[in-house]
């Protein structure tokens, strides 16, 4: 296969070995690369090292605790344009990252083909976003509740399963302390327009706004 449209120079933000070291070679055919393409496992690392990129593959979550939005922000202010390139989905935070000057988002699970035509798309400087992610930033577009740290505190460690007295415990208040924190969060997210009437509605909704981890991944203490 011969690669398609102007040589590139690219680079990679991805703390997973094994995929960072398997997109220059998945897309090795597809994309003609100027240089080898610069792999780094954060965005510090990738601005110290590299020079005149056209894309940025970027990973949603990194395990240094950084937060994505202020990582494509960094990489924008480059002069870099931003794909996002993620295994979880989390459209309030892919939504607020676009805000922040991504110009596309693919799925990991996506063909190399995708990858690809994604890849030349943003490095033409135009955007990129399928319609299945379409369809889920669209119903992530109300107002994201601005929880106090209290709040937010409670909201990740009573979503993910620990007992309300136990919360408590861990944050140092009293139980009905707690409660109240708790409650105001939900009355946040019920005037926003996404109501939590279970925790697992809870669990999904701080999924959503990237307070607490998805399934399957583990993020690191100051994430």
């Amino acid at each position: 296969m011969t690669p398609v449209g102007r040589a590139l120079r690219v680079g990679i933000v991805d703390d997973h070995p094994a995929i960072a070291s398997g997109i220059p070679a998945g897309l090795a055919d597809r994309v003609s690369f100027a240089a080898e393409p610069v792999v780094a496992t954060t965005v510090g690392e990738l601005l110290a090292a590299a020079d005149g990129l056209d894309v940025v593959l970027l990973d949603l979550r990194l395990q240094d605790g950084s937060e994505p939005p202020a990582n494509v922000a960094a990489l924008v202010a480059a002069g870099w344009p931003v794909l996002l390139y993620t295994q979880v989905r989390q459209p309030q935070v892919v939504a607020e990252c676009l805000r922040a000057g991504a110009l596309g988002v693919v799925g990991k699970h996506e063909s190399w083909e995708v990858l690809a035509e994604a890849v030349r798309t943003v490095a033409d400087g135009d955007a990129h976003v399928n319609a299945d992610w379409a369809a889920a930033l669209q119903l992530v577009m109300a107002e994201r509740p601005v929880l106090a740290p209290r709040e937010a505190q409670v909201v990740n460690l009573y979503a993910t399963g620990l007992p309300l007295k136990s919360v408590a415990r861990r944050l140092g208040v009293a139980e009905e302390t707690a409660k109240e924190y708790l409650a105001r969060a939900k009355r946040k997210y019920l005037d926003a327009g996404r109501p939590v009437r279970t925790r697992t509605e809870l669990y999904l909704r701080a999924v959503e706004d990237g307070l607490v981890a998805p399934p399957g991944e583990r993020w690191s203490d100051d994430a």
